[in-house]
């Protein structure tokens, strides 16, 4: 049986930018939850806003975890969660400029997303969804082939 790609290049050449998109997307979210903590909700009770926020960063990471998933499946339509994503966060973080935050949360809230914009647009993560979609292809037609033959010996 032939493999489908050599399984150390690929991952030589592709998880590291895989990884550093989710160690970003996972990074934003935290800051851009405190920063709105510490802002938006100042006059919330602090055992409430912390269940809040508890709530919002898993709701986050849900959303992380199954856009890196779908991708990494193929479908690399889901990336645009992750853009999305990223963009709520930069919404979110920008206006609270008003309220005088902690200046190194404020910059890390901003600098996070934009830096998961800029690794979502490198060449490297767009080379590895092309790839990750055509594995997905060439599963498809293995499987297609493999129902053909089920169904010839069946009969």
């Amino acid at each position: 049986m032939t493999l489908l790609l050599s399984l150390r290049p690929f991952l030589a050449r592709y998880l590291p930018v895989l990884m550093a998109g989710i160690y970003v997307a996972f990074v934003g979210g935290t800051a851009t939850v405190s920063l709105a903590g510490s802002t938006y909700f100042r006059a919330m009770p602090l055992d409430v806003g912390a269940r809040v926020e508890f709530g919002v960063c898993i709701a986050l990471s849900v959303v992380i975890t199954l856009s890196n998933f779908m991708v990494l499946y193929g479908r690399s339509k889901w990336v645009w969660a992750l853009v999305v994503y990223f963009i709520v966060c930069l919404l979110t973080a920008l206006p609270t400029i008003q309220f005088s935050p902690n200046k190194f949360i404020y910059a890390e809230s901003l600098f996070w997303p934009l830096l998961g914009l800029l690794i979502l647009n490198s060449r490297r993560h767009r080379e590895m969804r092309g790839k990750f979609l055509e594995l997905r292809y060439r599963r498809k037609r293995i499987r297609e082939i493999l129902r053909r033959r089920q169904r010839k010996f069946s009969d």
